[in-house]
């Protein structure tokens, strides 16, 4: 576990992360919110829930698709970090992250030796969320290409963890594992990303985090709870959440209000 002094300085450059951001969609017009504990900090404490190390936001497809090409054809200061998962040897996820170099919060081997040495350092994960159909065999398919994406891309895990799976998806990852390393990363995520958009401009009224590792019913929302967003305060600045935030965490998360340590990001980290 992080001592205090690491949250802190970890704090602060994901502060510095959140503003950097904050300013790229403002200025190029993105709609984006604050996700997951980073929106429960927002709305409950003001700021990072105490012992946060990492921070998210998420954006509908459409709005993410213009963030990752404004991303891409910026020129970055040189204390800011962009992790692309196509670029990689290695899979962690499919998600695309900002990370602040000017801080070291992680010192160990792995950490220095692991995904190109991201997590050394503050991070800020990116989400995108896609277009689900209503009907429940069309999302099953869908899922089901999630799954067989995250299947094929564990094949580039340094270790696979099957003891966490259940027998059917024990056998599942470790054939498509397999199969996985004829294919190159890039490919596998081309296939993610063209799978999770086959709903794009379809009219479909729910949205589901294809970011996420896939498991249903996963992160499933009405479209409408992520179409409007307003500022709120956060720590020394203000960022975007969802108007529709109390229905969205209570769905996600219970009993948010109520502060209770679900996670120690540390001991993800001494497993990469």
């Amino acid at each position: 576990m992080q001592n205090n002094t690491n949250l802190d300085l970890c704090k602060t450059g994901m502060l510095e992360l959140l503003k950097y951001l904050h300013k790229l969609c403002v200025d190029n017009k993105i709609k984006y919110t604050l996700e997951a504990g980073t929106m429960i900090g927002a709305i409950r404490d003001k700021g990072f829930i105490s012992w946060d190390d990492d921070c998210d936001v998420s954006l509908v497809r459409e709005e993410y698709d213009k963030l990752i090409y404004i991303l891409k054809n910026t020129i970055h200061p040189e204390y800011i970090g962009v992790y692309y998962p196509e670029n990689e040897k290695q899979f962690l996820d499919f998600n695309v992250r900002l990370y602040y170099k000017k801080i070291v919060v992680r010192d160990d081997y792995a950490s220095k030796n692991e995904y190109s040495g991201v997590f050394m350092h503050p991070t800020l994960d990116i989400y995108p969320l896609d277009y689900l159909p209503e009907g429940s065999f069309k999302r099953r398919i869908f899922v089901l290409y999630q799954q067989i994406a995250f299947g094929l891309a564990m094949s580039r895990r340094k270790k696979i963890n099957l003891s966490k799976y259940r027998s059917i998806e024990r056998i599942a990852i470790y054939i498509l594992s397999k199969i996985g390393k004829i294919l190159s990363l890039k490919s596998i995520i081309k296939f993610h990303e063209s799978k999770s958009k086959m709903y794009l401009n379809k009219n479909c009224g729910y949205l589901y985090g294809t970011g996420w590792v896939p498991e249903y019913p996963g992160w499933v929302f009405k479209k409408e709870l992520y179409e409007k967003v307003h500022l709120t305060d956060f720590e020394s600045e203000k960022f975007y959440v969802l108007d529709a935030y109390e229905e969205v965490l209570n769905y996600g998360y219970g009993e948010w209000r109520r502060p209770i340590k679900t996670h120690d990001h540390d001991s993800f980290i001494e497993n990469l």
